[in-house]
């Protein structure tokens, strides 16, 4: 309701007050001389629209900065929390399983690829912090003899050889190295979305499924490689979070 529309609500209830005290039959009080009083009234009694705008907008203000701050703060302790707690895994210290050599993107890019040379061919493992599975911490059904959740790490492995490339598509706990799928590609990738990729892998004989497997070890893919690739998609992982962290936290000071 408007400022307007108040006073004029109130000048009429103030006349009918007057009115039924007699007040209004008085020579010495018009009508025109009430309704002048009732606005000095109404005038103090209902605040000035920009002196209420100015109130709430003190009132935001404060809670706005009230909010950066324990957000600010919050997030200062995570990234205290994630720091202290973080400490490189033993696992890769020391390099990924030789020949293989890493070569990491920069900060904000979660591809890592490891590559090799064999017989002619190029090797390239690539993995992506962004596209690896879930994990349940609570069913402990991955789990091995000391207790220890086997989290599940998916990659690509290229072998280029040539204008064209054998891409298997693979996971690995640390104790096995599967082939979820295998595709023969000319060597910058498929053309079109349409193209014939290769059957169900896990529908194949049995025996060249193993056959493909071997293929894939005389290469050094290997449980060694696959437990070597657990522990480093973790680690990549940890540390773009404690940067993304910083970011944040940097955007909203």
């Amino acid at each position: 309701m408007s400022r307007k529309s108040c006073v004029n609500i109130l000048l009429q209830l103030g006349l009918a007050v007057r009115a039924r005290s007699g007040l209004s039959s008085s020579p010495l009080i018009s009508g025109s001389f009430a309704g002048r009083i009732l606005s000095i009234e109404a005038s103090q009694i209902i605040p000035d629209p920009s002196d209420v705008l100015k109130a709430a907008t003190r009132s935001f203000s404060t809670s706005q900065t009230s909010f950066t701050s324990n957000l600010l703060k919050v997030l200062k302790e995570e990234i205290k929390h994630e720091e202290e707690g973080y400490e490189k895994p033993e696992e890769i210290k020391s390099g990924p399983p030789a020949p293989f050599t890493l070569q990491e993107s920069a900060d904000g890019d979660t591809l890592l690829t490891l590559k090799r040379k064999f017989n002619g061919e190029d090797i390239a493992v690539d993995l992506h912090v962004n596209n690896q599975p879930s994990h349940d911490m609570g069913d402990g059904e991955n789990a091995n003899e000391d207790g220890e959740t086997l989290n599940l790490v998916t990659f690509n492995v290229t072998v280029t050889k040539g204008s064209s490339s054998l891409v298997f598509e693979c996971e690995s706990d640390g104790t096995y190295v599967g082939i979820v799928h295998l595709s023969h590609e000319p060597k910058d990738g498929h053309s079109s979305e349409s193209s014939y990729t290769g059957p169900v892998f896990a529908e194949l004989d049995e025996s060249l499924q193993n056959e493909m497997s071997q293929y894939l070890s005389d290469r050094g893919v290997t449980e060694e490689l696959g437990e070597y690739l657990r522990h480093l998609i973790y680690d990549k992982e940890q540390r773009e979070y404690m940067a993304w962290l910083k970011k944040v936290g940097d955007f909203v000071q």
